[in-house]
C-alpha cells in the first residue's frame, strides 16, 4: 500500500523486473494491443484493496486452480476404547460367548472407583441383542414345538432343518471337524437371564436415544418369545413400536419380525391370537415360510381345527415342493388324530378364529382335511412311501394305486394379472413399484431409458400383436420359444451366428403330430438377408405368418418387431390363451381334462421373476406350464427309407 504509480501485466505475458527512477513496476517486454496493461494509481488504502480485488477476480478467470478435487473432510476421532470395546465383544459373538461379552460391557459402563463410562457405538448394542437372542451362533436352530432352542444346548443334539432328500456327510468332514480347535467354555445362562438383559440393553438404548433397526427388534423379540411363560403382551407391545418406527423410517418389514410370535402363539395353543399374526404378515406383503406352516398345522392339531388345517397345508403345497420331515411329521399328526373325523371344529380358545380371506389370496384349495365315514377306526389311512407316473400322475402304489392327482391351475384372476404385469414391462419399461430399480433382472443389465417415440412405437407393435393374436382365434395349444431352441448347443466357436432352424422346425413339427397348434415366437433380426442363410428359406416358407389363413404344415410364426423383447410376446401368448377344454374318453365315460398352453423353452424367465410382483403366482404358473427340451442323436424319420439322417431326436 503506497501511493508510487504500479504497472500490472495481464496473465497472459510473462513479467520481467526493472528499476525506474527508484519506482518498482512490473512489465511487459513489448507492450502491444492484445496485451491490455493496467495502469493504477491509488490515493488511499481502500482504493488499493479494490484494485488488488478485481485484480484477483480477474487472474482467477483467466487461470483456473488445477486442483478442482473436494478435499475429504476427516472423520472424528473416536476414543480407542470405543474400537477396543467393539472389537472384544465381536470376538465374543464368534463363539456365542454371552457371559464374557456382558462382563465387558458392564466394566465399561461402570462408574464405580472413578471409572470413566464408555459411551457404547449403535452396532455394540445390536451384537448384545444378537447375543443375548442366541442366534449369532451358526448351529442354533428352531425347537420341534416350534420355539427357537436354548443357546447352551450342545450342538450335537441340535436338529438340524433338512428340506428334500438327506444329504450324508463324508467321514472326511466329520473328522476335519473334529480335529479343529474346539471352543471355549461357555458358562450356561438361562432363559430368564437373557430376556432380562436384553430388556435391559434396550432400556438403555432408549436412554441414550439409540434407535433400533428391524434386525435389532426382531433379535429382542425372538428373546422375548423363548420364554416359556412370557409377556406376550409386552412383546406386542414392542411389536407396534417396532412397526410404528419402520414406517417412519420407510424400512422394509421382514417376516422375521412377526414369526417369533406366531412361534409363540403356536406353542401355547392360542389359535385366535395366531391367525392375528398371519394376518399382520399378510397384511405386509409377506407370505410364511415352511417352519411357520408347520408351527400353524401344530396349532390346529392342538385346537382341532380343520379350517385352519385346510389353508395352511393349502398354502404349504404351494409354497414348498418337498417338504422337511418335521413338516410331514406335523401334517401326519393331523390326519391321525382324533380331530380330523369331526365334521365341526373344536376350538379350545373359546373364540373361533377367523382365517385370512381366501378369495383375495387366490388360494387353490387341496380338499377336506376331515373324515367321520368310520369313528371307530382311524379316520384315514396313510401309506408312507408312494410312486408316481410323472406322465400321467397316477399313482403306482399306495392305498389310492390306480388314482390320478388332480391339476391346481392358476385362477382367470391370476392369470389375468400376470398378463397386465407382462403387458406394463413390455410398454413401460417396468411396473411402478420397481420404477426405482435400474436393473432388468436375470443378469440382463440395466432397463433402456424410454422417450416417448419408443414407447409410441412399442404401444403400436403390441396392438399389432394382439391383432395378430385375435386373428388367429387364440388357440394355440403350445408357443415355442424359437430363439431358445434354435441356439440350442450353437455356442462353440465355429458356430454360425443364426439359429439352427432346422432345429427350430423339428420341434414344431413334434409338436404337430402330437396334435397341438403351434405358434413361433422369433425376433425379426432372424430373417434379415444379412443374417439368415439361402438354404433356410426353404423351411422358413413351411411357417405361416398370416393368421388368419389355414397353416398347411399346422406352424404359425410371428416375427417380433426391431426393438422389442421376443420373451415378452411368446409370455403374452401362453397367458392370453389361458386355459381350454379338451374331450377324452376313457372306455364308456366321458370325461374331460383341462387343456393348457404350454412354453417349450429351457429359459428359466429370472428376468420375468425378478420384475413382476406376483412371483408366487409366476411361478406356479412356470412350474405348470413349461416344457424343457433336449435333442438327442440323429435318427431317420419314416417314410424315408433311404437311409439318410434328416433329423436330431427330440
Amino acid at each position: 500500500h503506497n501511493d508510487k504509480p504500479t504497472a500490472i501485466a495481464s496473465s497472459d505475458e510473462q513479467p520481467t523486473r526493472s528499476s525506474s527512477s527508484g519506482t518498482p513496476a512490473l512489465a511487459t517486454p513489448t507492450a502491444s494491443a492484445s496485451s491490455p496493461v493496467l495502469t493504477t494509481t491509488t490515493a488511499t488504502t481502500t482504493t488499493t484493496a479494490s484494485a488488488a480485488t478485481n485484480i484477483a477476480l480477474h487472474t482467477t478467470t483467466l487461470t483456473p486452480s488445477k486442483n478442482t478435487k473436494k478435499r475429504k473432510l476427516k472423520k472424528k476421532q473416536k476414543d480407542p476404547a470405543i474400537y477396543a470395546l467393539r472389537h472384544k465383544i465381536q470376538m465374543c459373538a464368534k463363539h456365542d460367548d454371552l457371559p464374557t461379552a456382558l462382563d465387558h460391557y458392564e466394566r465399561a459402563t461402570s462408574t464405580s472407583s472413578g471409572n470413566t463410562p464408555i459411551e457404547l457405538e449403535p452396532q455394540t448394542y445390536y451384537t448384545l441383542l444378537g447375543l443375548c437372542d442366541g442366534t449369532l451362533c451358526k448351529h442354533v436352530e428352531p425347537a420341534d414345538n416350534g420355539t427357537a432352542r436354548d443357546a447352551n444346548e450342545p450342538p450335537s443334539k441340535r436338529t438340524k432343518l433338512h428340506i428334500g432328500t438327506p444329504r450324508h456327510r463324508s467321514e472326511s468332514s466329520e473328522s476335519n471337524d473334529e480335529t479343529t480347535t474346539p471352543p471355549p467354555k461357555i458358562a450356561p445362562i438361562s432363559l430368564e437371564e437373557r430376556c432380562r438383559h436384553a430388556l435391559h440393553l434396550k432400556t438403555q438404548m432408549d436412554l441414550h436415544k439409540i434407535h433400533m433397526h428391524e434386525t435389532a427388534y426382531s433379535s429382542l423379540l425372538r428373546t422375548i418369545c423363548k420364554m416359556p411363560n412370557c409377556d406376550m403382551d409386552q412383546a406386542e407391545f414392542i411389536l407396534n413400536e417396532a412397526e410404528n418406527y419402520l414406517t417412519k423410517h420407510h424400512q422394509k418389514r421382514k417376516l422375521r419380525l412377526y414369526a417369533c410370535l406366531l412361534h409363540a402363539y403356536a406353542a401355547r395353543g392360542n389359535l385366535t391370537r395366531l391367525v392375528v399374526v398371519w394376518k399382520r404378515v399378510l397384511g405386509q406383503t409377506l407370505s410364511l415360510t415352511e417352519p411357520e406352516y408347520a408351527a400353524v398345522m401344530r396349532c390346529a392339531t392342538m385346537v382341532g381345527n380343520s379350517d385352519c388345517m385346510r389353508v395352511a397345508l393349502s398354502d404349504l403345497a404351494e409354497e414348498v415342493s418337498v417338504p422337511s420331515h418335521d413338516t410331514i411329521k406335523a401334517i401326519r399328526n393331523w390326519f391321525m388324530s382324533e380331530h380330523c373325523g369331526k365334521v365341526e371344529n373344536s376350538s379350545k380358545d373359546g373364540d373361533a378364529a377367523e382365517l385370512p380371506p381366501m378369495s383375495d389370496l387366490d388360494r387353490p384349495l387341496l380338499g377336506p382335511v376331515i373324515n367321520d365315514t368310520s369313528p371307530s377306526k382311524l379316520p384315514f389311512t396313510i401309506s408312507p412311501a408312494c410312486t408316481l407316473d410323472p406322465l400321467t400322475g397316477i399313482l403306482t402304489s399306495g392305498c389310492l394305486k390306480g388314482h390320478a392327482l388332480s391339476p391346481c391351475p392358476l385362477s382367470p384372476s391370476s392369470l389375468h394379472t400376470l398378463q397386465q404385469m407382462n403387458e406394463t414391462i413390455v410398454l413401460q419399461g417396468n411396473v411402478p413399484q420397481h420404477a426405482d430399480n435400474p436393473y432388468q433382472g436375470g443378469k440382463k443389465g440395466k432397463k433402456k431409458d424410454l422417450n416417448e417415440p419408443m414407447i409410441s412405437r412399442r404401444e403400436t407393435q403390441w396392438q399389432h400383436f394382439n391383432n395378430w393374436i385375435q386373428q388367429a382365434n387364440n388357440n394355440f395349444t403350445i408357443v415355442i420359444d424359437a430363439a431358445n431352441v434354435g441356439y440350442y448347443q450353437c455356442n462353440f466357436g465355429t458356430a454360425p451366428k443364426h439359429v439352427d432352424y432346422h432345429q427350430i422346425h423339428w420341434m414344431a413339427k413334434h409338436f404337430v403330430n402330437l396334435g397341438h397348434k403351434v405358434l413361433l415366437v422369433l425376433h425379426q433380426r432372424h430373417f434379415h438377408p444379412n443374417l439368415m442363410p439361402s438354404w433356410a428359406h426353404a423351411v422358413v416358407d413351411q411357417w405361416c405368418t398370416d393368421a388368419e389363413r389355414k397353416s398347411d404344415s399346422g406352424i404359425y410364426l410371428y416375427r417380433a418387431h426391431t426393438g422389442t423383447n421376443d420373451d415378452c410376446y411368446w409370455l403374452h401368448a401362453a397367458l392370453k390363451r389361458g386355459f381350454g377344454e379338451e374331450g377324452t374318453t376313457d372306455g364308456d365315460d366321458a370325461t374331460k381334462r383341462e387343456r393348457r398352453c404350454l412354453v417349450v423353452t429351457n429359459d428359466e424367465m429370472r428376468d420375468h421373476h425378478f420384475q413382476m410382483l406376483s412371483q408366487r403366482q409366476f411361478l406356479r404358473w412356470k412350474e405348470r406350464h413349461q416344457i424343457h427340451f433336449k435333442f438327442g442323436d440323429w435318427e431317420t424319420v419314416p417314410p424315408d427309407t433311404s437311409g439318410r439322417v434328416i433329423r436330431r431326436r427330440i
